[in-house]
């Protein structure tokens, strides 16, 4: 069977409060579970400048209601980071001590909004080091995706190898497929990667503010519909998650490189 996950993460304060809302409204419509991951603390630029200033507006704290009704409306939700921007352009340059706060806080700030911990998380931008990794462990998370690979996974890293387990995302992030793409060109790029679906499961990674760009929201809504009516069954990756144990998964390396014309290295799983 080809199963899919919707892996949809809101790093700005415009993807949290006017993408995921119509995400959820549209996941309602088709019956899909998906998996949403909020960035908690300041939207910001992940410049010096802005760190040094607090630039930047709250994201979920402006709006706790739309995380709370993502819950209620019985989504998977979870944790992209703290300050997301600034994990994803300066992690290599924030002090452990720094980073472990960070972390710990924004499960801090979930807690507090939903009234529950969060089961996943998934790292800003496809970026980890040693010490996310470890500090994941150590927050005990059900399962994090943090990276870009092929199945399910212990993540070593150099000597270390960690207890959480990763479930990468699949295919490339669906901004990252529609760059610069028009809507008959969103339209003909998502047909094609109708045909990239395998059977066993699948994990797309999108940015709620796909829901706003009138070039992509209508042609990914008409993929989800096509999808379903092609037989493929739709979950959360905390589903995925229940389906495996810890221990049974195999250990694979993470490793980092530029893929889909970023410029900063991203996660990825090493088959060997």
């Amino acid at each position: 069977m080809k199963i899919m996950a919707l892996k949809i993460y809101a790093d700005t304060l415009k993807a949290y409060r006017e993408g995921v809302p119509k995400l959820l409204d549209v996941f309602d419509q088709l019956r899909i579970t998906g998996s949403f991951f909020f960035g908690m603390g300041r939207e910001g630029t992940g410049s010096a400048v802005s760190k040094v200033f607090g630039e930047g507006k709250e994201i979920v704290e402006s709006a706790p209601g739309i995380l709370r009704d993502a819950h209620h409306r019985g989504q998977d939700c979870g944790i992209y980071g703290w300050n997301p921007k600034e994990w994803e352009t300066r992690l290599d340059k924030l002090k452990d001590t720094t980073l472990e706060a960070d972390i710990k806080r924004a499960a801090e700030c979930f807690a507090r909004t939903t009234g529950r911990r969060a089961d996943g998380f998934a790292a800003p931008g496809f970026r980890v080091n040693y010490m996310s990794l470890r500090i994941e462990d150590e927050v005990h998370f059900r399962y994090c995706s943090d990276t870009l690979g092929f199945y399910p996974f212990r993540p070593k890293l150099s000597w270390k190898v960690f207890d959480t387990p990763q479930i990468p995302s699949t295919f490339p992030p669906l901004e990252a497929v529609l760059r610069r793409a028009s809507e008959s060109e969103s339209r003909a790029r998502l047909s094609e990667l109708d045909g990239s679906i395998q059977v066993g499961l699948n994990v797309l990674p999108a940015s709620a503010a796909a829901a706003i760009n009138p070039h992509i929201y209508g042609p990914f809504c008409e993929f989800l519909l096509r999808s379903q009516q092609e037989g493929v069954k739709f979950i959360s990756l905390n589903t995925a998650a229940e389906s495996v144990a810890s221990s049974a998964l195999p250990l694979c390396e993470v490793v980092g490189a530029r893929a889909f014309g970023m410029s900063r290295e991203m996660a990825l799983q090493s088959k060997g």
